[in-house]
């Protein structure tokens, strides 16, 4: 068989190429989320974009984004098998913590995270990797499923299980970067009719800026209803940011108390 030139320059070419990702927010998350596991040469090229976005936007990002919907070709590409997501919307929100990235991860890990959420009534965590050898970063990768019951108020109660991923990937220009996937592919269970969540996804991209003090942006997938209500997407991608912004604060506050105590 006879190999052009011109075709075997543009194939290896094409090979070579890094990864280009996104340039706007609501695909950068999206990307995210698909490459998490992937060649680090997805997370760096998301760096190159996400980084200077999160620096350029702060106070926007604190306020919260719309972003893509997740399709079943994004949750096929992490391995997971689930109805149709098609349509839904997820949020994004920025989150400035006061700790360094190596606390975030050991929050982010810890096993009892009851003691970091008041609303946990009871919360199980399976290690699948160590975790030792995960926060010193002689290991890449922290794997774990969890399982959780959950107070919401207003005597709802819920249960929810789900895996995280945590990866470091160490980056010539940003140092360390964390990068961190949940997946919640089962329904969530309700002690009330009117909620129903199908299935939930999230992801995390943190780094450190020159101050120190860790830089997160979070965006989160919900295929969920509230039974007989019209609720606004508007009104749910609120509550999403909410959720995410008290959950950073807490962790926040708690990672701080820890390092004083």
């Amino acid at each position: 068989m006879r190999i052009y030139p011109s075709l075997l320059s543009f194939a290896l070419i094409t090979a070579c190429r890094p990864p280009e990702a996104p340039d706007t927010i609501e695909e950068m998350m999206v990307y995210g989320f698909t490459h998490q596991a992937d060649d680090e040469a997805h997370i760096l090229a998301l760096a190159d974009k996400l980084i200077p976005f999160m620096e350029s936007h702060e106070e926007a990002l604190a306020e919260g984004y719309e972003v893509s919907a997740l399709t079943t070709e994004d949750l096929a590409a992490a391995e997971v098998s689930a109805d149709a997501v098609d349509g839904v919307v997820g949020a994004a929100v920025g989150m400035f913590y006061s700790v360094d990235i190596d606390a975030v991860a050991f929050g982010l890990s810890y096993p009892q995270q009851d003691e970091i959420f008041e609303s946990y009534v009871e919360f199980e965590r399976t290690q699948e990797s160590p975790r030792e050898c995960f926060l010193d970063r002689s290991c890449p990768t922290h794997d774990s499923m969890s399982e959780v019951h959950a107070s919401l108020g207003l005597g709802i109660e819920m249960w929810n299980e789900f895996s995280q991923d945590l990866r470091w990937v160490e980056s010539e220009d940003y140092g360390t970067l964390l990068v961190v996937r949940v997946l919640g592919p089962t329904p969530v269970q309700f002690n009330i009719d009117f909620l129903q969540v199908h299935q939930q996804y999230s992801f995390s991209f943190v780094y450190l800026p020159e101050d120190g003090a860790a830089s997160r942006v979070q965006a989160i997938w919900v295929d969920g209803e509230v039974v007989d209500a019209d609720m606004p997407e508007s009104t749910a991608l609120n509550l999403g940011i909410n959720t995410m912004v008290n959950s950073a604060e807490d962790l926040d506050a708690w990672l701080a108390a820890r390092e004083e105590g």
